[in-house]
C-alpha cells in the first residue's frame, strides 16, 4: 500500500538536500571570488540557516538580548552557550566572534586562580577568534582584535600570569605572541574596519614591533631586537606616507626613540 506520509518525508529530505546543494554552490562561488581554498561554512552551519529562513533574524535578535543579559549577570558560561548558537546562525557577523573570544580569554579566564586554568580559557578565546577569522577572511575587526589579544594578554605589565601563558603558547603551538600580533594586525590593515580607525590600526603594527624589540633586547636576543626595531621604523615610515599630518603626534615621539634604541643595540652587537 502506498504510504503518503513516507512520500512526504522523502520529498522534504530531497528538498532540504537540494537547498544545501544550492547553498554550497553559492558558497563555492564566493570562495572563488575571494580566492579561498577552504569552505566558509560547514553543512552543520548551513542547515540551521536554511531551516529557519526568514525567522533567523528574529531568533538572532532574541539570542543577542539573552546573551547580553547573561553577560551582564556574569553568567559567562550561559552567555558562551548562547553566543555559540548565534555563531551557528550568523557566522558572517564578526561581532559575535570577537565578543565570545573576549568573553573566554578575559572574563572567564579571570574567574580562575590557577594559571593552567587561565591558560585553558585564553587558548580557547584565541582559537575561537581564529575560527571567526577563517569564516570571515576579509574582516579587519576580527583580525585586529586577534592581534591586540596576542599583544595584550601576554604582557606581564598587566597580567602576572603572562609569562606562564607565553611559555604555554610556545610549547603547545610553537608561536611567539609578538609575531602573531604583528601577523594579525597586518592582515587587519589590508581591509576596512567597521570599528577601528585606520590610522590606529597602522600605529598598532608599529607599536607591536617596538615592544617585540624591547622584549628581545631584555632576553639578550640582540639580533632579533635590532630586526624588530628596523621593521618598526619601516612601518612608521609607511604610516607617515599614509598620514603625513600624524593626527595624534605619535611618529615624532617614537621614531627618535626607536632610532636611539637601535643605535644602542648596534653598539652592543659590535662589542660582542
Amino acid at each position: 500500500m502506498f504510504n503518503k506520509s513516507k512520500y512526504i518525508y522523502i520529498v522534504i529530505i530531497v528538498a532540504l538536500l537540494g537547498a544545501v546543494f544550492l547553498f554550497k554552490t553559492r558558497i563555492e562561488s564566493i570562495r572563488g571570488k575571494h580566492g579561498l581554498d577552504r569552505p566558509l561554512y560547514t553543512p552543520s552551519e548551513s542547515l540551521p540557516i536554511l531551516l529557519l529562513g526568514g525567522f533567523r533574524s528574529i531568533a538572532i535578535d532574541f539570542l543577542w538580548i539573552r546573551g547580553i543579559a547573561k553577560h551582564q549577570e556574569k553568567k559567562y558560561y550561559e552567555s558562551m552557550a548562547i553566543n555559540n548558537l548565534i555563531a551557528k546562525l550568523q557566522p558572517d557577523f564578526p561581532k559575535v566572534w570577537t565578543f565570545q573570544a573576549w568573553n573566554m580569554a578575559y572574563n572567564i579566564a579571570h574567574e580562575w586562580k590557577a594559571f593552567d586554568s587561565k591558560w585553558k580559557w585564553i587558548k580557547a578565546g584565541l582559537e575561537y577568534a581564529k575560527t571567526g577569522a577563517e569564516k570571515n577572511p576579509t574582516s579587519a575587526d576580527i583580525a585586529f582584535e586577534l592581534g591586540y589579544m596576542y599583544l595584550h594578554l601576554f604582557n606581564g605589565k598587566y597580567f602576572k600570569h603572562a609569562d606562564y601563558c607565553k611559555g604555554k603558547l610556545k610549547e603547545e603551538f610553537n608561536e611567539d605572541n609578538f609575531d602573531q600580533a604583528v601577523y594579525w594586525l597586518k592582515i587587519a590593515n589590508k581591509f576596512e574596519s567597521k570599528t577601528f580607525n585606520k590610522s590606529v590600526m597602522q600605529r598598532m603594527v608599529c607599536h607591536a614591533l617596538w615592544r617585540a624589540g624591547l622584549h628581545a633586547e631584555k632576553d639578550r636576543r640582540l639580533e632579533d631586537a635590532l630586526e624588530y626595531m628596523n621593521r618598526s621604523i619601516n612601518e612608521w615610515n609607511v604610516y607617515i606616507e599614509s598620514y603625513p599630518d600624524d593626527p595624534l603626534g605619535k611618529a615624532d615621539k617614537f621614531i627618535p626613540l626607536i632610532n636611539q634604541k637601535r643605535g644602542a643595540i648596534e653598539k652592543q652587537l659590535e662589542n660582542y
